[in-house]
């Protein structure tokens, strides 16, 4: 197991700043334990200068004096998980930023962080077991909570070490995968609007009037923020759904990452039809121990002039939710209403789906929220090139809601747009009313990501411009590490 899992450290918010208080290394002969006087003694790769810009990465772009220090917030409200890049020693850290209760402390609890280290060659090894590993530091981080000793500390941190490693020793199939890839699967009954939702996250519009019934399993490949994604368009035809659910469901069914299930809301009378196949679904994936997020998409949802026909829509949309509830029992899921007549709805459905396979998608909105609080911003989300809310920050539901549905389209806009806007301020500003949109273009390493901002005041723009160059230095490594 040494050579997958390297280190686990112990990170605090002191008198010094971020430090690092208890470090493990994970060695031929076993692991060896240094304290917090001792650290200097560290040798190799991780030698007291990694050790230091570990720990003030780790804590520093997670904590803010508006999460705790003035005392307002529950300490054990506050936790964030995220898989961080360290680039200078070839190591990627699983990290868990949490709050240890501290009287003498301001606001009463120092900062502090959990890093599990690996190569970068393993750091699949986070994203196949996230659920295992989560598990056993909040476990641990539980036990450090209730203490103030360094000598506690330790104890604690031995033993989550060797937890981690007999969970390797027992679960982790060898070789580990060098490149992450995920299988995103949409299934439903026929005619429920699959492969047309599919050419529409594709933007292949022209092929929509060809569309003809699947046959079977249609499966594509792209490629996203560097990852591998495979495609499994399940064909709903009764005489396949049996494939799907019994006979070969080791095949279609194994190790998903992320599922879409379409209902034809038009076509109520196929209701119990489709929560039938829907449930087998579910009962397939428990019997194999899996929990994908589930994104329900309530598709051809588009309105309609006539009022007794939208009212009747709105009646079956309503019946879909309250008997797919029900079904979905212990499962993670959300509803959308889309439609391929409004491409951001499918924008939405799909981004929430993806962000929902992001371990660091608590870091983006943390980071969001600092700008938005800087800016006096009524939201702000950081969007791909592509059209992919990767994260959003509101100061309510409501704006949330309408900056959400907003995003795709000034997406669009820039890009028709881009050649005009100047190259060196990167930035372009649209006035809505009271409203005063910003869009703001971030140039990371092979991405290129965009900020959105909606501001009640114009004067707020140079205050976004202030505090951008923080914020890109803040996220680049970590859109690498999006999904």
């Amino acid at each position: 197991m040494a050579e997958i899992v390297k280190a686990v450290i112990l990170s605090i918010f002191g008198d010094e700043g971020p430090v690092p208080e208890v470090v493990l290394i994970n060695e031929p002969e076993g692991i060896r334990v240094f304290k917090k006087d001792a650290i200097k003694d560290v040798t190799g790769i991780l030698d007291l200068g990694a050790l230091l810009h570990i720990s003030m990465k780790s804590v520093s772009l997670l904590m803010g004096e508006h999460l705790y220090q003035d005392g307002d917030a529950e300490v054990d409200s506050i936790k964030f998980f995220g898989i961080l890049p360290f680039p200078d020693i070839k190591m990627d850290g699983l990290t868990y930023f949490f709050l240890i209760p501290d009287q003498g402390a301001r606001g009463s609890a120092r900062a502090s962080t959990i890093t599990i280290l690996v190569s970068e060659e393993h750091k699949n090894f986070f994203y196949d077991n996230m659920a295992e590993l989560r598990s056993l530091i909040v476990e641990h981080a539980i036990q450090i909570k209730k203490m103030l000793t360094n000598a506690e500390f330790a104890s604690v941190m031995v033993d989550l070490f060797k937890a981690i490693n007999e969970f390797a020793e027992k679960k982790v199939a060898f070789p580990l995968a060098s490149k992450r890839s995920l299988k995103i699967v949409f299934a439903g009954l026929d005619n429920s609007g699959k492969t047309s939702m599919i050419l529409g996250l594709e933007k292949k519009y022209s092929n929509l009037a060809q569309v003809q019934p699947t046959k079977g399993v249609s499966r594509s490949q792209s490629t996203i923020f560097g990852v591998s994604i495979a495609v499994w368009d399940l064909g709903g035809q009764d005489s396949y759904r049996a494939q799907y659910v019994k006979d070969a469901a080791e095949l279609y069914l194994f190790d998903i990452d992320l599922l879409f299930y379409l209902i034809d809301v038009r076509d109520n009378k196929r209701f119990e039809e489709s929560v039938d196949y829907y449930k087998q679904i579910l009962n397939v994936l428990a019997k194999f121990e899996q929990n994908p997020p589930v994104i329900v998409c309530l598709h051809k949802s588009e309105a309609t002039q006539e009022p007794s026909a939208q009212s009747a829509l709105k009646k079956s949309i309503e019946a879909a939710r309250e008997l797919f509830s029900a079904a979905s029992e212990d499962f993670s899921i959300k509803f959308f209403e889309t439609s391929i007549f409004e491409p951001y709805s499918l924008s939405t459905a799909f981004s929430y789906g993806l962000a929902a396979l992001s371990p660091n998608r608590d870091i983006f909105r943390h980071q969001l929220e600092k700008l938005a609080k800087h800016s006096a911003a009524k939201g702000i989300l950081l969007v791909s090139e592509k059209g992919i809310i990767m994260s959003d920050y509101a100061v309510d539901e409501e704006s949330g809601k309408l900056f959400e549905l907003s995003a795709p389209h000034f997406t669009a806009l820039y890009s028709n747009f881009e050649s005009f806007v100047s190259a060196k301020s990167k930035r372009a500003v649209y006035m809505i009313e009271n409203t005063t949109v910003t869009f703001h273009v971030l140039d990371c390493d092979d991405f290129k990501v965009y900020v959105l901002a909606f501001l009640t005041d114009k004067s707020a723009i140079d205050k976004i411009e202030k505090h951008l160059g923080e914020f890109k230095e803040n996220v680049k490594g970590l859109i690498k590490e999006y999904i």
